[in-house]
């Protein structure tokens, strides 16, 4: 628990991540008035006035989780100095991920909020809430196998917004088994993040351990 939180006051301590998150719900709030905007005018922008910005602003989620977990790697090696003082890496790992969920579940829970309740959907806000954090935490475990912020927020957003609708498009039943489909269908798309989520992390989690600093 101690190393927990000293991995969330080091994220705190990181003015990307606080950028980041205030981007983030700005851009959220603005595609919430949009869309509620153009539905009042009986002009909708898409089926769901609720989701929809949500899967515009995970993308800031993605490069939240990029952000906190890159930082170590090129911040003049910091992570060396993280494991003289953690060795087990594995332990570690896990507080890393803790500490991630702790500081991203505040900003996953406001901006949950904007869209849902503006949309009239409050019952929605919990599961928008958990499926934010879980996309930080998929970000953050693909940044920590790449060990490159660029290269991984290229990766991720690739993924979501050009992989997953060409994807749909070709066929409507690889939506399920997609990462982001909870934030498009909460009641089928809510297992397959989970399932990418912890399947991401365990493959950081075994990389880390095995590799060199």
């Amino acid at each position: 628990m101690n190393t927990a939180r000293a991995e969330l006051r080091k994220l705190l301590t990181l003015p990307s991540l606080r950028l980041t998150a205030l981007l983030t719900w700005t851009a959220n709030l603005v595609l919430t008035y949009a869309y509620r905007a153009a539905g009042s005018r009986g002009e909708p922008l898409g089926d769901d006035a609720a989701l929809a910005p949500l899967a515009y602003t995970q993308a800031g989620f993605l490069v939240l989780g990029v952000l906190a977990a890159a930082s170590e790697h090129q911040e003049g090696g910091q992570i060396r100095t993280t494991l003289l003082a953690v060795p087990r890496r594995l332990p570690l790992q896990a507080a890393k991920a803790l500490a991630l969920a702790a500081l991203t579940l505040p900003v996953a829970a406001a901006t949950a909020t904007t869209s849902t309740l503006s949309a009239g959907e409050a019952t929605w806000t919990p599961a928008a809430t958990a499926y934010l954090t879980l996309t930080t935490l998929l970000g953050a475990a693909v940044a920590s196998v790449v060990r490159r912020a660029v290269p991984a927020v290229i990766l991720l957003l690739g993924l979501y917004f050009i992989a997953g609708p060409l994807l749909r498009a070709w066929s409507a039943t690889s939506a399920a088994y997609l990462p982001d489909t909870a934030a498009l269908d909460p009641s089928r798309g809510a297992a397959a993040t989970l399932v990418w989520t912890l399947t991401a992390l365990t493959l950081a989690a075994f990389t880390v351990d095995r590799r060199d600093a």
